[in-house]
């Protein structure tokens, strides 16, 4: 047993109530390793708040059917845990839990120098904040029930897009192989994460595609999205987050770029690389961050205006 599962074990062991929160913006690897850590420590008989500050995608909502989720952060719990979020301001509003908190357990896979945590597991290099978990109750030694392993999965599935992604190695494969064997149910999950989008979703990704933009000799193509064309279709953002795949998977583009308005004046940014360029510096110099092919940001500004300044940002990559 490593230093940091020992750790990790030793602290769940001598504590007794607990809060689990993750990032704005919810994923399917945050969502998984949430909910595993919540069905982990609830078999072991102890007291645990789900946390949600942001709205869970439909996509997603078929496995929180049957979690009561609190938005009361002025809970005293002994201890915070923080999953699959480098940066602690990511997490929103939560002082009063964090500062009350005697713990915070952070466990995450981003690239990011902020170890907010008196316990921090960190790996950069591995695939997903699930597949990181799995490898940490794997060493101690945990029950994993078959709910427990589906999540994990879940998380593993949609961060490695199905292992399409470079991060997805040799231990990913056997972390997976493990869960299988535990009961994950991965045909559920192909069939609920991958072919179950709403029509209208699909109908709203075409149109995105349709109106993409593309520049640097088609190295780099920008779609977009706004809230009245989103209220016209009755959709939300994370409904249309599949369209910045589209072309990135063509031969000629290395870089999708999807600008998608949260409110007024203001765009969240994701970047999707192939091959050579680091969105995640790119997303940094926006006051972002992510990984090497999968960053993002937030800009304040018109359309147009958030345009022009992702187009002016490329301006000077050496474009294979």
């Amino acid at each position: 047993m490593n230093a940091n599962s020992f750790k990790f074990k030793e602290i769940i062991a001598k504590n007794n109530s607990f809060a689990i929160i993750s990032h704005l913006s919810p994923d399917g690897d945050n969502l998984g390793a949430l909910l595993s850590i919540f069905y982990y420590l609830k078999n072991l008989g102890k007291k645990v708040f789900a946390i949600e500050l942001d709205k869970i995608p439909k996509s997603l909502q078929f496995v929180v059917e049957d979690i009561l989720f609190t938005n009361d952060t002025n809970i005293e719990v002994d201890v915070l845990i923080a999953l699959d979020c480098g940066d602690k301001k990511r997490l929103g509003e939560i002082d009063n839990i964090f500062d009350n908190a005697k713990e915070i357990i952070k466990i995450d896979h981003h690239l990011s120098e902020e170890y907010y945590g008196t316990l921090n597991i960190v790996d950069s290099n591995i695939s997903s904040t699930c597949e990181l978990i799995s490898n940490i109750l794997f060493d101690i030694d945990a029950n994993i029930n078959d709910k427990i392993a589906t999540l994990l999965l879940m998380g593993i599935l949609t961060d490695t897009g199905r292992f399409l992604y470079e991060r997805a190695d040799y231990n990913t494969f056997i972390t997976t192989s493990k869960l299988l064997k535990l009961g994950a149910k991965k045909d559920f999950l192909m069939k609920k994460l991958f072919q179950s989008s709403d029509l209208n979703a699909l109908k709203l990704v075409n149109k995105i595609n349709n109106e993409a933009e593309f520049y640097y000799n088609n190295k780099l193509v920008i779609s977009s999205v706004t809230t009245d064309v989103l209220n016209k279709y009755n959709l939300e953002t994370s409904d249309v987050d599949e369209a910045i795949n589209y072309y990135r998977d063509s031969s000629e583009v290395e870089v999708s770029c999807m600008i998608k308005q949260k409110e007024d004046n203001l765009f969240k940014i994701s970047f999707r690389s192939k091959s050579y360029i680091d969105v995640n510096k790119i997303a940094e110099t926006f006051g972002g961050g992510g990984h090497k092919f999968a960053a993002g940001c937030a800009v304040e500004g018109s359309l147009k205006f958030v345009k022009n300044k992702i187009i002016e940002r490329f301006k000077d990559i050496e474009w294979e």
